[in-house]
């Protein structure tokens, strides 16, 4: 009798963990880009929208586990993994322009910030930008590093094809460092020009140039502690257990950074796009056709009268007009991403007019 009751209070116990560490999330979503903060772990997952008609998302690192991605801090040749050390304090928030971590220690206090942001040829959030604080809240200086490996799997189904390609249409098959001058992005993808891939800026005005960029064995980076030395002729194998598994390690080196003072690291990753990530579209944020999208999005799902689901709907339409005719008076030719945005704001409209005759 009482092991049943055991049993039961063990399967229940069992149940109430599982429902804990899978609510653990913070999901936010905008355009064609959803971002999720795991809570238990520190780690993130990045999902790009294949079709603005349909739900179907591609996860653009490894999903099956987000741990295998993450921070590697070198605070005085000392590695601190974040989200794994018992050493932080860790908390995690909505913020005004998307979400962010912070990570506190008797010596540091990490913060790293997420923010949707738009590629040149996007009409809509298809990327998001990484901004990490690193502040010295000691009284004596410390030597600080930052090593952030991508646990990536798209390259992987590529059959015998690279796992990466660079803006210079760089193949890269194996072990592989780059520093110095660096290509402005490498990207990885089921095959060359695929519509969806993930991309990682390296060098524009947006982003902290790393130092090295390191191709190789998901283990092998992962288990290097701080860096890795590489052989050019070495693939993603790490036999016997770890086959076609590469990532990719950004390292920014260590530097003095003295009592109260700050590091600042900033990184965009998205969609793969020929033109990458600019200036201008990243520091604006959210662009109007990107504001309409998401709004349509939001009040067609949500529960409201029939009198207040009208109005809005005849307010968005006509935003939606007023930016058409901004797009006709402009020089600018709209773009076949702006093109089914549209589209599929207006089939949206007319699904909800239909409704409201019935």
């Amino acid at each position: 009798m009482w092991g049943n009751n055991m049993k039961k209070i063990l399967v229940i116990i069992i149940i109430l963990i599982s429902i804990t560490f899978s609510a653990a999330a913070l999901e936010l979503q905008e355009g064609r880009m959803k971002l999720v903060l795991h809570e238990s772990s520190g780690r993130i997952s990045v999902f790009y929208q294949n079709k603005l008609v349909s739900e179907e998302y591609t996860s653009l690192l490894l999903k099956q586990d987000p741990r295998t991605s993450g921070i590697i801090l070198l605070v005085d040749n000392r590695t601190q993994r974040l989200g794994d050390t018992f050493e932080y304090d860790q908390t995690v928030s909505e913020t005004r322009s998307g979400a962010e971590f912070v990570w506190t220690s008797k010596t540091l206090n990490v913060t790293e910030s997420f923010s949707f942001v738009t590629s040149v040829n996007s009409s809509i959030a298809d990327g998001i930008k990484i901004d990490i604080t690193i502040e010295n809240i000691s009284e004596e200086t410390l030597s600080i590093g930052l090593k952030y490996l991508f646990d990536t799997w798209l390259g992987e189904k590529s059959r015998g094809k690279p796992h990466f390609y660079t803006s210079d249409e760089a193949e890269i098959s194996s072990e592989t460092v780059l520093q110095g001058i660096l290509p402005d992005y490498w990207s990885s993808s089921e095959r060359f020009n695929s519509e969806v891939g993930l991309l990682m800026m390296l060098d524009n005005t947006v982003v902290t140039q790393p130092d090295k960029v390191i191709f190789a064995n998901w283990k092998r980076l992962d288990e290097s502690g701080w860096t890795l030395n590489t052989k050019a002729d070495r693939n993603f194998n790490l036999l016997p257990y770890s086959i076609n598994d590469s990532a990719v390690s950004h390292y920014y080196e260590p530097i003095r950074v003295p009592e109260g003072g700050k590091r600042k690291i900033t990184l965009v990753l998205g969609n793969v796009s020929d033109s990458g990530f600019s200036t201008a579209l990243e520091s604006t944020g959210t662009s109007t056709l990107d504001d309409l999208y998401n709004r349509i999005s939001t009040e067609s799902s949500g529960l409201q009268s029939v009198d207040n689901s009208i109005k809005n709907e005849l307010t968005l339409t006509e935003d939606i007009i007023t930016h058409i005719d901004r797009l006709i008076d402009s020089d600018e030719p709209l773009s076949d991403d702006e093109l089914e945005t549209l589209s599929t704001m207006i089939e949206t409209l007319e699904k909800n007019r239909n409704k409201f005759e019935d």
